[in-house]
């Protein structure tokens, strides 16, 4: 298995447990305290690098609001994201605090999610991603058609993160912060369990 080396410091940087602690206690009108696991996947789930990714509020921790699998691999503009939807995610419901859990996950059990890919770029000091375009991630929320707008930044140590559902027709934001990203910092490094790449 090869990987590049900007890949492979993504991957190392989203391997982790990340919170929003400080800014939920600064800004607690407008953010809760959440916490999201990327955890790495066997090498065999894609034949490449992917993350079972969890978010949960910290006031429910054994209620997952969030549950998918993500694909980083290499295009020629670059390294790109694409979400899967797990066919039984209560099987896999906490695995952020048991990473066991996720050696038995395999590829048959993702459900490829279309439109939901996420475009990265390395800026020099840090990546940032944002949605692919065409508006193709529909989500259906409180009976209403949305798409959903995803962009990100990530560092050594922190993972600031916006997703917002937008109305495909005037762009107008349905749900989803509208006070900017959440920022996260690291609180738990899990670059030990990516594979071994050469």
């Amino acid at each position: 298995m090869s990987v590049s080396p900007q890949l492979a410091q993504l991957a190392t940087w989203m391997a982790g447990h990340f919170n929003n602690l400080h800014q939920a206690i600064a800004e607690p009108v407008w953010f809760a305290n959440i916490h999201v696991y990327q955890c790495p996947l066997p090498w065999s789930v894609f034949q490449g690098i992917g993350f079972y990714v969890e978010q949960l509020y910290d006031i429910y921790p054994d209620q997952p609001y969030r549950q998918r699998v993500i694909h980083l691999f290499e295009t020629p503009d670059g390294i790109r994201i694409q979400n899967y939807a797990l066919g039984s995610p209560e099987a896999y419901k906490c695995a952020g605090r048991d990473l066991g859990k996720l050696a038995s996950l395999a590829a048959a059990e993702l459900e490829l999610l279309p439109g939901c890919a996420v475009q990265v770029e390395w800026t020099g000091s840090c990546y940032r991603g944002r949605s692919v375009p065409g508006k193709g991630c529909i989500v259906e929320r409180k009976g209403r058609t949305t798409y959903l707008y995803s962009e990100f930044e990530i560092g050594a140590d922190y993972f600031h993160s916006l997703d917002q559902g937008r109305d495909p027709e005037t762009d107008q934001v349905v749900w989803g912060s509208l006070s900017g990203p959440f920022r996260f910092v690291k609180k738990q490094d899990f670059s030990c369990y990516l594979p071994r790449w050469s």
